[in-house]
């Protein structure tokens, strides 16, 4: 059997096209997409946030409180416009970025005690609302203040007490959880996606070949004529998948944490803080989840390369398991989702949550050793599917 997990390990080897998924894709390629990727996000929305914003203000009485507001903040810009029509076509021609339209009385309106409507006109068909996240605030909270304090003082209520009615309590919030369960919420949930998709790419690549390949080549032949059981044959294959996903996982998680103690340690603050969380038990126990996680899919990779009549079948097959693994840890992201609810017997979403709940630290040994025994379990009944389509002639020699 290990004659088999040798000549199969050596093919692997010679192949470069595997060779770069398996090493070079995610010691290289990943972490350059990945920070690039957030480097520049972050410059894109630094832009947003620092460019100058031309405005519209459309009201019958001139709205002189919010013109004053607007014209103290910075990077704002004043554009005439007469009517709402004006200063929407304004904005449709990018000649004006927002547009604030009062309705009937304006703010002689809200100062004799009525409410009339403001509207705020933008385009929001925008991946970064730069115009939402700077004039919403504005308008809630700075202008709101001063109409009220200007309202008050036509009411003539004392400058002292008006601050009361306004704010009759301070309301402070303080949260049980610590600072590492904050933030393992917040970035513990991409780590079983980013673990997923670099052992998988190693392990399509070598599974593919090990099947469907072997047909294709006409040496499956060569194989069956071995004085070896199937699944003396077969286990040697889901060896060699599986060392690979581990290996690209492996080296995929740790290019990716030295890439993040740089980034996020130049960075500082709380981002900085979620890589005092992840040590070396941490890594531990991450490994010990993902590799049932990896011999699952390996174990189906496989299956799917002996069932396959070709390789492009099998590759068109692998690509659809790929879309299995996904949508699974995208719903392990999903508001309410706990391991206690009984997810922890789940293929993939078990081992998402539960790789979450290491990094934020309240991981329990029940939870996971159930993840643990339960995606074992999974990987054992697909190896077993694997041997049952080596043992079916019908279906290895099919065309």
């Amino acid at each position: 059997m290990w004659n088999v997990f040798y000549k199969e390990l050596l093919e692997v080897l010679r192949d470069k096209r595997t060779l770069m998924f398996m090493l070079l894709m995610p010691a290289v390629i990943f972490p350059a997409l990945t920070f690039g990727y957030i480097k520049l996000a972050s410059d894109k929305a630094q832009q947003e946030g620092t460019r100058e914003l031309r405005y519209a203000l459309v009201a019958s009485d001139g709205a002189p409180l919010l013109r004053a507001v607007l014209e103290a903040s910075p990077l704002l810009k004043p554009v005439p416009a007469a009517t709402e029509e004006a200063a929407v076509a304004g904005i449709r021609a990018k000649q004006i970025d927002f547009a604030l339209i009062y309705g009937a009385g304006g703010e002689r309106a809200i100062l004799a005690g009525q409410q009339p409507q403001l509207s705020l006109r933008y385009d929001t068909a925008i991946v970064f609302d730069s115009v939402g996240k700077r004039i919403k605030p504005l308008l809630s909270a700075t202008y709101t203040d001063k109409l009220r304090s200007e309202r008050l003082a036509v009411l003539g209520v004392a400058q002292g007490a008006s601050a009361s009615l306004s704010e009759p309590f301070t309301l402070q919030v303080s949260s049980t959880a610590s600072d590492r369960q904050e933030q393992g919420e917040k970035i513990g949930a991409m780590i079983p996606y980013l673990l997923f998709t670099m052992g998988l790419f190693a392990s399509i690549a070598v599974a593919i070949d090990m099947g469907a390949g072997e047909k294709e080549r006409g040496t499956m032949e060569s194989l069956l004529l071995l004085p070896l059981s199937r699944a003396s044959l077969v286990v040697p294959k889901f060896l060699v998948i599986l060392c690979a996903a581990a290996i690209s996982g492996g080296i995929g998680i740790t290019s990716m944490g030295i890439c993040a103690s740089y980034v996020l340690g130049n960075a500082g603050g709380e981002l900085n803080a979620i890589t005092r969380y992840i040590q070396l038990p941490e890594l531990l126990m991450l490994g010990l989840l993902i590799l049932p996680a990896y011999a699952m899919v390996s174990a189906l990779l496989l299956s799917i390369s002996f069932y396959a009549r070709s390789h492009k079948e099998a590759a068109s097959y692998s690509q659809q398991t790929m879309i299995m693994v996904f949508l699974p840890i995208m719903a392990s992201m999903l508001p309410g989702m706990k391991l206690g609810d009984g997810w922890s017997l789940v293929p993939i979403i078990n081992t998402s949550l539960a790789i979450k709940e290491v990094v934020k630290g309240t991981i329990t040994v029940a939870d996971y050793a159930s993840v643990f025994a339960s995606t074992l379990a999974v990987a054992g009944l697909l190896l077993a599917l694997s041997v049952y389509w080596c043992k079916r002639e019908e279906v290895l020699f099919r065309s």
